[in-house]
């Protein structure tokens, strides 16, 4: 018996789950794109999560033609991967998580120019948690900033077809594959593996999902000068504190961002709840993908 024919007995029996180890491949779809577009999918390792202070220790991406209006993934164009001397030993739970050594990185540094080169083509930059990836990079190649960003963790409703984890091992499990994560360009080559797979529930494909989420506008609200009594109502709703969030002299503030359908809604439960119906100062900022997930994302106009 080989493989296929295991695998086919298997899954037959219906007492068994049968996942691939990701082949990474060179090309996902045949032929060429009615409207072609450069994405990146992106990944980076570093010295901790604080993204104003700690560095960038592993590169990793994949560069690819997908079409725009179809979401179809075509063909690979680049692999990128790269370590970089942070200067300072690795802590223990970063070797642990990461399997980086002070040894790997010794000495290695990024090659700017060559991650520049592709970073400066990409029509979309997509990140499994983008809001880390995306503003550790700002800081290390500011080429980045310029472009649109896409998040697989944020983008994409995951609960809605039954995936309960955002954790990428779990998605990838549930989409039918496995792989060897928590290297920077093994985890972006899963994130592009699983934006070629149809959806659990809706049958949709993730990558045309991801797009939809993408060009939507959102509008992140600011509740300044929010009552201290209502705290507890604005964490509940899935606002959080911005502490170094600075307007007209005075710093920290509730913010949450909605999509474009839910606008009228949130200002009216602000109104409402927050301020009890007298003129409520909050503000906010208009979201594309030009700014989202950017550090520029919490700052007002």
């Amino acid at each position: 018996m080989n493989d296929a024919e295991a695998i086919e007995y298997l899954q037959r029996s219906d007492q068994y789950r049968v996942i691939q180890r990701l082949q990474a491949p060179e090309r996902y779809w045949p032929g060429e794109p009615q409207t072609p577009r450069i994405g990146i999918v992106i990944d980076t390792e570093a010295t901790g999560l604080d993204t104003a202070k700690d560095k960038i220790i592993e590169l990793g991406f994949v560069a690819f033609e997908y079409d725009a209006g179809s979401g179809l993934i075509y063909k690979i164009l680049h692999t990128y991967d790269a370590f970089e001397d942070p200067g300072e030993p690795l802590s223990d739970i970063v070797k642990q998580i990461t399997g980086i050594t002070d040894d790997m990185v010794k000495d290695q540094h990024l090659n700017d120019e060559g991650a520049n080169t592709w970073l400066e083509k990409a029509d979309l930059i997509i990140a499994h948690n983008a809001a880390f990836d995306r503003q550790m990079l700002e800081r290390r190649l500011p080429v980045v900033s310029k472009a649109n960003w896409a998040c697989t963790f944020n983008d994409i409703a995951w609960m809605d077809e039954d995936i309960s984890s955002l954790k990428l091992d779990y998605i990838a499990y549930k989409l039918g594959f496995f792989f060897d994560g928590h290297r920077a360009v093994n985890d972006a080559q899963a994130t592009l593996h699983l934006l070629t797979r149809a959806m659990p529930n809706s049958g949709k494909l993730a990558m045309a999902v991801l797009l939809a989420g993408a060009r939507e506008k959102s509008r992140r609200f600011f509740a300044f000068r929010a009552p201290f009594g209502k705290k507890d109502d604005l964490k509940a709703r899935g606002y959080r504190w911005l502490p170094d969030f600075a307007w007209q002299g005075k710093k920290g503030v509730w913010s949450m961002a909605v999509s474009e359908a839910d606008i009228e809604t949130e200002q009216q439960w602000l109104t409402d709840i927050v301020y009890t119906g007298k003129t409520p100062p909050f503000i906010y900022k208009d979201i594309t993908a030009a700014d989202r997930f950017s550090n520029r994302e919490f700052q007002p106009n």
